[in-house]
């Protein structure tokens, strides 16, 4: 990380300390003390990071703690541990100065980041969030993290409900903001898809004076929002849009390559990852690009060098010629309609089996869309495979498309699932895997490439 010492953060945080110190680097998990750390004490699901101050201590580290923790000089007492570490970040952030570029959206975020920051790696030393670290806790540990090298900062930033955007904005306001879409995710909390777009809108407000949005204008929900932001560029398919991709194709192998049309010059892109839908996420990265001055042409050139978050249509093989589409991340209607597709694409020949999970924070669209990914799934699929509690409901949407019940396997658990793997999958197939995290479909796409 940057230079800074325990006297300087503590200075930030409210306390005097003249230790000079410098901070090695800022933990959640006290099992990655050691001298120099300093270990933000969080309360979590199951224990309470208090708990374990002494062992940070005794490694060498420094702690910031809720106040009436203890007086030792290693120790900073605040109000709430979480707000400290924002605060902290946030000063960092500041004192820093380098540009900061935020990406948010229903879907593909994080591929949209892994592209923005090898784009912006042409020209830059980029740091971005790690995986999916784009909550009020993973983004100030991300800007903790920032190196004296590094030129630009590309974050993913996330929300579940109303002014969650507008908060992380406070702590890293954006120079670049970006949108990539709006879909029904998370109407358990925010209730309708308005609300939604609302929410992701929030990322607007944040940008800097001078700086510039990167919007998805083929969504309507996002340009009824664009007018929040002064300077706006449009990426998407719609001749509307000033960055447009244009005559998509898709080979055998779901490779996907397009024209990109700017400024009345055509480019030609081919993408490192299979799903159409990554267009629109290169787009965006492109858009970025644009932003800082990288030309059209070394922008497309730096697109194979992306460096992607595991578990997003991660391609893997098992010993006898399985070929695992591992999608297992995360899952809304939107994104499983899109890896379908993408599975329809690589079939080339092969069986396609499509093993698909529970969609979660639906709400009172739930039952419906898990139909509809039943409807969708027989559509392309030649053995369907549904787990979990919702797994009844794309068996019913299946067989309502007239899909035979005879290709249709529910389990109730990924346990289940597992025990019965090896039964039905064959030599040469081609495996679709997805469902949101929490169902653990991971498990099954491990144990389908070490098979």
């Amino acid at each position: 990380m940057f230079p800074l010492t325990f006297a300087e953060a503590a200075s930030i945080l409210g306390k005097q300390s003249s230790d000079q110190t410098r901070i090695e680097k800022v933990i959640i998990d006290s099992r990655q003390a050691s001298a120099g750390s300093l270990f933000f004490a969080l309360p979590g699901s199951k224990t309470d990071g208090h708990n374990f101050v002494g062992d940070v201590l005794d490694a060498g580290g420094y702690a910031v703690v809720k106040r009436g923790w203890g007086q030792n000089q290693r120790v900073i007492e605040v109000d709430d541990p979480l707000l400290a570490l924002q605060k902290l970040a946030k000063s960092c952030l500041e004192k820093l100065g380098i540009p900061v570029v935020a990406i948010t959206g229903s879907n593909g975020k994080t591929t949209t980041k892994d592209f923005t920051a090898a784009v912006l790696g042409a020209k830059y030393h980029v740091c971005k969030t790690k995986g999916s670290y784009n909550n009020e806790i993973g983004l100030p540990l991300t800007i903790l993290g920032i190196e004296p090298s590094h030129e630009v900062l590309v974050l993913e930033m996330g929300m579940r409900g109303l002014g969650e955007i507008k908060h992380l904005t406070e702590i890293a306001p954006p120079q670049v903001a970006v949108i990539t879409n709006v879909y029904p995710v998370h109407l358990e909390r925010l209730g309708s898809i308005e609300n939604i777009a609302e929410a992701k809108a929030e990322i607007l407000l944040g940008i800097k004076p001078g700086g510039s949005a990167v919007l998805n204008g083929d969504d309507p929900l996002i340009r009824q929002h664009a007018v929040k932001a002064k300077h706006v560029l449009f990426y998407g398919r719609d001749g509307q849009n000033q960055l447009r991709a244009d005559n998509i194709s898709v080979d055998g192998r779901g490779r996907v390559s397009y024209d990109l049309r700017w400024n009345n010059q055509v480019y030609q892109v081919e993408l490192p990852i299979p799903g159409v839908h990554n267009v629109y996420n290169s787009l965006a990265a492109i858009g970025v690009g644009i932003q800082f001055g990288i030309p059209i042409s070394i922008a497309i050139e730096a697109l194979p060098e992306a460096e992607f978050s595991g578990m997003r249509l991660e391609i893997d093989y098992s010993p006898d010629g399985v070929m695992i589409i591992n999608d297992a991340y995360n899952a809304s209607p939107a994104s499983m309609e899109a890896a379908l597709a993408t599975l329809n694409q690589m079939g080339g020949g092969r069986r396609k089996v499509a093993i698909l999970g529970d969609m979660y924070e639906l709400g009172p669209i739930s039952d419906t869309a898990h139909e509809q990914v039943g409807i969708k799934a027989a559509e392309v699929g030649d053995l369907l495979v549904f787990v979990g509690k919702n797994a009844y409901l794309m068996s019913k949407g299946a067989q309502s498309a007239g899909f035979s019940p005879a290709n249709i396997r529910i389990y109730s658990t990924v346990e289940q699932l597992m025990a019965e793997l090896d039964q039905f999958i064959e030599q040469g197939d081609l495996v679709l895997v997805k469902a949101s995290r929490a169902v653990a479909l991971d498990q099954v796409a491990a144990a389908l490439k070490a098979r």
